[in-house]
């Protein structure tokens, strides 16, 4: 099955991004021509002087007055690159969501992604003139040992995005930050596109999904298998197949609901899913074998299966330990049979 690696939503939501880059560019644009000073916010001057300055032999500068500006220079400049920080790190955002909506992400780090780079730009604003603040910095953070657990790997990335935004923007070069952003999310929508990585994805082939029978024991190795849980397998098989695993998932609640409300004797501890290209004859062999091994069954659903054939759903009460004699019974019982499936309702709690 072919399958896009990005949806229509997708597509839309990645040209947002790039609009907004051009839009953010244009408006930096028009921020130099308008106000020339506002270059040393954006260019390369200041990393060129610190790269060139000796950290040790200067004496510290009082906090907030750089030299050659004036207090109320050096507060329009941290405006600008304090906002500039947040506008950066706002397509980030936008993909950060975009390629975890599936597999799930925190609010929290959505919120970081926002607030970190704002944050890491006042202090280093504020530190970047003084060793002695500098120092005393490292020692508050040492004393405050913030903690935070995250449970992907790529989140702790996307953090270390905030900081490094944060820290070019402190130091005025707001230029080197967007560039860094742009790059960043580029990387970022590659690797997702192409599900590079995925071994699954990397099974199936460029742009060709799995199928659930496929994700769970191989490729092209079984067509009568099910899917169980895992993120990565999740990511490579078809929406198609998703949405049949849910769809079964609830039928087999219903059934449940339907069994609780028995009395105990009476439920079924077995779900049997027979697939088959006909229903007649598949009925005509199942009847027999679950005659004789089950105290009662019924057949509590025929549903058609999405790859053509027809499914067979039996609840039946039968000898516990007899389950592998019974499925083999029942697969060699017709030729209309593909394929047969057991599942236990073990656990049910009904009447007395």
């Amino acid at each position: 099955m072919k399958d896009a690696p990005a949806s229509r939503a997708d597509r839309s939501r990645i040209l947002r991004v790039l609009a907004y880059y051009v839009v953010l560019a244009g408006a930096l644009f028009l921020l130099i021509r308008a106000v020339p000073e506002a270059r040393q916010v954006l260019g390369t001057e200041t990393l060129e002087t610190l790269a060139a300055s000796d950290p040790f032999g200067g004496s510290s500068v009082a906090v907030g007055e750089p030299v050659g500006r004036t207090p109320g220079e050096t507060l329009l400049f941290g405006a600008v690159s304090m906002l500039g920080a947040l506008l950066i790190m706002i397509p980030v955002t936008w993909i950060y969501v975009m390629t975890r909506r599936h597999r799930g992400y925190e609010e929290a780090v959505v919120h970081s992604l926002l607030i970190l780079p704002v944050a890491v730009t006042g202090i280093v604003m504020i530190v970047q003139h003084s060793l002695a603040l500098a120092f005393s910095l490292a020692g508050i953070v040492a004393a405050v040992r913030f903690r935070t657990t995250l449970e992907d790997t790529k989140d702790a990335v996307y953090i270390f995005l905030a900081i490094g935004v944060g820290v070019a923007c402190g130091v005025q070069a707001l230029g080197l930050a967007l560039l860094l952003s742009i790059i960043f999310n580029g990387v970022v929508l590659v690797l997702w596109a192409t599900r590079f990585g995925n071994p699954y994805a990397a099974a199936a082939g460029p742009g060709e999904r799995l199928g659930l029978a496929d994700a769970q024991a191989g490729y092209a190795s079984s067509a009568t298998r099910r899917l169980v849980g895992d993120t990565a397998l999740l990511d490579a098989a078809s929406p198609r197949d998703i949405s049949e695993a849910l769809d079964r998932a609830a039928r087999l609640e219903r059934h449940l609901a339907g069994e609780r409300g028995r009395r105990k004797s009476k439920q079924s501890n077995v779900l049997l899913l027979v697939s088959a290209s006909d229903v007649g004859g598949a009925q005509a062999g199942v009847a027999p074998v679950l005659e004789d091994a089950a105290a009662h069954w019924r057949l509590a659903e025929v549903v058609e299966a999405a790859g053509g054939g027809w499914i067979l759903e039996y609840l039946a009460r039968i000898e516990p330990g007899t389950e592998g004699l019974v499925v083999e019974r029942v697969r060699d019982a017709a030729a209309a049979i593909t394929g047969v499936e057991l599942r236990s309702l073990k656990g049910l709690k009904g009447r007395a």
